[in-house]
């Protein structure tokens, strides 16, 4: 993914905008309500202008009404004694305003958040699909805290591009054309004095904007630090218990803090000096304002002092949304930035996608072949190197080797994780590259070393393999993976909450509601990746009790480094440095022991500080 700084130098103001609107278009019609309540809204203020004119000309002045407001006002009032109907149709025309403005306010408002908050989930759903479909080596270099930050954070303020930038600037640009032309019917040189002021603001006020932006950048990835650093120590929080390091963690924790306050700081300071520039622009057009304006008067042209008043006060009206349409250069940049940042995400390319004429697939059959494999997690590296080899449907295949030898990327290539760089995977003779990927996907039982549990109920855990599974079938699971005794001794049963990250059990009961899922998803071809590592002796028994029935009539690859368990494959795999070494019977290996010692020591280093899995 590019830099902040790339991307800044990539990407202007003006096309982050046009983007961020052209994601926005199915809330057209919403907007389009938002802007015109908004554009209806801004005239009312003339409505008191209009009050005090009839008070001051008509009632005070005894002048007839102007054209504009005749219209309004009800004959019968004009009879009224001592022109008293003036005072009450002046009163009628502020509350009316008020009345209005009130109306139109409340409907916008309503209008408002309901877009509001549908443009955020819209954006968050879609962020979120997007995330799930992208590479594992996007999620394992960025970790979850940046996209989670990009998702939760950003998204909440991208709505404010149409709703807090564009409809805005069109109610003040509205009332900046209709005070610019009151003005003009007054004096067309103070008008044209008060038009200048604009262009003087944006060149006074514009060098800001970038600076601004970027340095919203530099925030956002702070908080994101902060965020990720917060994950990260609640996630490890019985290791920095058993060290006693809160201390330690908080006061690391405040340093990334206050790194972010004095950035805030800073952009405070440069928001200061925006508003300094600008006000001191806005001044400079107040007093040619003022400066031609008194000279017409004094020199007895057509502008009288009342009219220079007039004039003067549309002048003071007018400094408001001209201030607010400038304003927006700085207002508008965290909201450039958050978008800049979503647009960032949005545009990473997933490294695994479907074909436009992907191939449907039932049932495999579970044969597999890898055919002159080569795959590498960066362009110098290749954790797997020409690896060939088939397996006929129900086999049983062991994968040894030592750590980094490239036993779990091959069976993430087998699993379509990831492609490879040169070769072929098949599955029943077809290149996994030209299958759907959701049909690929159900042809798939993984049991992982490390069971991933969510925080739901035991039944919810094990369904997560078929979503529409009864609870009868997922009690059937349970049963073939030795777990129903266990859950039914629960106080809630197959109701247990088994906590973040299933900690509420032990580890082999979370293992074997791992294998009661798979048993429930019923595919041809079970992975089963140090099933029995992190269980003891007597557990371990139980487990591969039922990873036997689970092996039964599947297509099955099996990663372990235990001679008991690889004793129970019908052959034995062996990787070293990503190279095929060895693939017979166990008993055409030699023995299992003396294999297991061979492969358990070095590592592969990879040049990003990983090891190849």
């Amino acid at each position: 993914m590019v830099s902040a700084g790339a991307a800044l130098q990539r990407r202007s103001g003006w096309s982050i905008f046009r983007r961020v609107m052209g994601e926005m278009r199915g809330y057209r019609p919403h907007l389009c309500g938002i802007a015109l309540l908004g554009v209806c809204m801004a005239p009312l203020g003339l409505l008191n202008l209009a009050a005090i004119q009839v008070v001051v000309d008509s009632y005070l002045g005894e002048k007839p009404l102007q054209y504009y407001t005749a219209w309004l006002m009800p004959t019968a009032l004009t009879r009224w004694s001592e022109r008293s109907g003036y005072l009450v149709f002046a009163g009628g025309l502020i509350l009316l305003g008020v009345l209005l403005n009130q109306g139109f306010g409340f409907a916008k408002s309503l209008l408002r958040v309901y877009t509001k908050e549908h443009m955020v989930l819209g954006l968050r759903a879609r962020l979120f699909g997007h995330v799930e479909r992208l590479s594992l080596s996007y999620h394992d270099d960025k970790g979850p805290s940046e996209a989670t930050f990009r998702i939760m954070m950003d998204t909440m303020v991208i709505p404010g591009v149409p709703l807090d930038a564009l409809i805005p600037s069109l109610q003040a640009l509205v009332l900046v054309v209709v005070y610019a032309a009151l003005i003009l019917v007054v004096s067309p040189q103070l008008a044209l004095v008060a038009v200048l002021v604009a262009p003087l603001q944006l060149l006074v006020s514009w060098p800001f904007g970038r600076s601004l932006r970027r340095q919203w950048h530099e925030i956002k990835e702070l908080d994101t630090s902060v965020l990720g650093r917060v994950q990260e120590v609640f996630g490890a929080v019985r290791v920095i218990k058993a060290f006693g390091r809160e201390e330690g963690e908080t006061q690391h924790l405040m340093t990334l803090a206050e790194r972010g306050l004095w950035k805030r700081v800073r952009v405070a300071r440069t928001q200061a000096w925006f508003s300094a520039w600008n006000a001191l622009a806005a001044a400079v057009g107040l007093i040619a304002f003022l400066w031609v304006g008194a000279h017409q008067v004094k020199s007895g042209a057509t502008l009288t002092l009342t009219g220079l008043g007039i004039a003067a006060w549309l002048m003071v009206s007018l400094k408001g949304p001209l201030t607010q349409l400038v304003g927006l250069i700085s207002s508008l940049q965290t909201v450039l930035a958050s978008a800049e940042r979503v647009l960032q995400l949005l545009d990473q390319a997933p490294a695994v996608v479907e074909k436009p004429d992907a191939r449907p697939l039932g049932r495999a059959r579970g044969s597999v072949e890898f055919r002159e494999v080569s795959f590498g997690y960066q362009p110098e590296e290749s954790v797997l190197d020409r690896l060939s080899f088939a397996v006929s449907p129900g086999q049983r295949i062991g994968i040894a080797g030592h750590t980094g030898a490239g036993k779990t990327t091959l069976v993430n290539l087998l699993t379509r994780l990831h492609d490879p760089q040169s070769g072929a995977v098949l599955l029943d003779g077809d290149d996994l590259r030209d299958l759907r990927l959701n049909d690929l996907n159900r042809q798939f039982a993984i049991v992982l070393q490390e069971p991933v549990l969510f925080k739901q109920s035991i039944a919810d855990n094990i369904r997560y393999a078929r979503p529409d599974a009864s609870f009868d079938e997922v009690v059937r699971a349970a049963r073939m993976a030795d777990a129903d005794r266990f859950i039914t001794a629960l106080p809630d049963g197959y109701d247990t909450i088994v906590g973040e990250r299933g900690q509420r059990l032990s580890g082999g009961e979370r293992q074997r509601i791992s294998l009661a899922r798979a048993f429930l998803k019923d595919a041809p071809v079970l992975i089963l990746d140090e099933p029995t590592s992190a269980v003891d002796i007597r557990t371990e028994a139980a487990i591969l009790s039922a990873v036997e029935a689970l092996m039964a009539e599947r297509t099955t690859f099996l990663i372990a480094h235990r001679p008991s368990t690889l004793a129970r494959c019908d052959r034995i795999l062996v990787l070293e440095k990503g190279r095929l070494v060895a693939f017979a019977e166990p008993g055409a290996v030699g023995s299992l022991e003396e294999l297991m010692l061979s492969t358990a020591g070095g590592s592969t280093a990879m040049p990003n500080g990983r090891e190849a899995e």
